[in-house]
C-alpha cells in the first residue's frame, strides 16, 4: 500500500467561529479612543448569549483582535470554557480612514467596489484581504491536528473574508451584518469554505 511522502499528509479538519463583535459605545464617546471602545451593556448581555449558545460546544483556542470590543465579546465564552483569549494584532479592523468622516459609507461603497481605494493613510479592501487571509493561514498552521477555535473580529475585517470564499458578499452584506453575528467557516485539510453563518444551529450534530 503507497502512503503519501512526509509531509504532505492532508491537515486534520479545523473549523473556526468567526464572531464580529456585540454592540460598542459609539464612534466619538468621550474618553474612549477609538480602538478601545467598550461594549454598551447591551454588548455585554449579548456576549454572554453567545457564550450560552456555545456551551457544550468544544473549543480547542480563543482568538481576538487587540481591540476592546472584540475581546470583550469572547472573553465570556473564554472564561467558561477555561481558555486564555490570544491576541493577535492581524484580527484588528480595517481602517477606512484616519478622520471623522461624515459620507463615511460612500467612501466605503467606492471601496468594495475598487478594491485598491483606499484614503491616504488608510488600508485598502485588498490588503485588508490579505491580511485577513493570512490569519487564517497562520491559524492552520498553528493547528495542524483540527479543532475548532473562536475567532473575534469586526465587521468590515469579516466580511472581506467572506468575500474571498463567497465572491457575492459586498457592501450591502457587511451593512445589513449584526452585531454580533458568527460565521462558520471550514478548512477540510485542503481549503476553507463558509459552512453557516449568524448562529450555531449547524453545529449541534458535531457537539462533543
Amino acid at each position: 500500500m503507497q502512503h503519501p511522502a512526509p509531509g504532505l499528509e492532508r491537515l486534520a479538519r479545523l473549523d473556526i467561529l468567526l464572531v464580529r463583535h456585540a454592540e460598542p459605545l459609539p464612534v466619538g464617546s468621550p474618553d474612549h479612543p477609538e480602538d478601545e471602545r467598550p461594549l454598551t451593556d447591551a454588548g455585554r448581555a449579548a456576549a454572554e448569549e453567545l457564550a450560552d449558545q456555545l456551551d457544550g460546544v468544544y473549543l480547542s483556542a480563543v482568538y481576538s483582535s487587540p481591540y476592546a470590543r472584540a475581546r470583550q465579546t469572547v472573553e465570556p465564552a473564554a472564561r467558561r470554557h477555561d481558555r486564555e483569549v490570544l491576541i493577535l494584532d492581524d484580527l484588528r479592523e480595517r481602517r477606512l480612514t484616519t478622520t471623522s468622516l461624515p459620507n463615511w459609507r460612500e467612501h466605503l461603497e467606492l471601496s468594495w467596489r475598487d478594491h485598491d481605494y483606499a484614503l491616504e493613510g488608510a488600508e485598502s479592501g485588498r490588503d485588508a484581504q490579505r491580511r485577513a487571509l493570512g490569519v487564517l493561514n497562520l491559524l492552520r498552521v498553528r493547528h495542524p491536528d483540527g479543532g475548532r477555535l473562536l475567532v473575534g473580529s469586526h465587521g468590515n475585517l469579516i466580511s472581506l473574508i467572506l468575500h474571498a470564499l463567497e465572491p457575492g458578499v459586498d457592501a450591502a452584506f457587511h451593512l445589513a451584518m449584526p452585531m454580533p453575528a458568527l460565521y462558520w467557516l471550514e478548512h477540510d485539510g485542503l481549503a476553507w469554505r463558509v459552512m453557516a453563518g449568524h448562529g450555531v444551529d449547524r453545529l449541534a450534530a458535531g457537539k462533543d
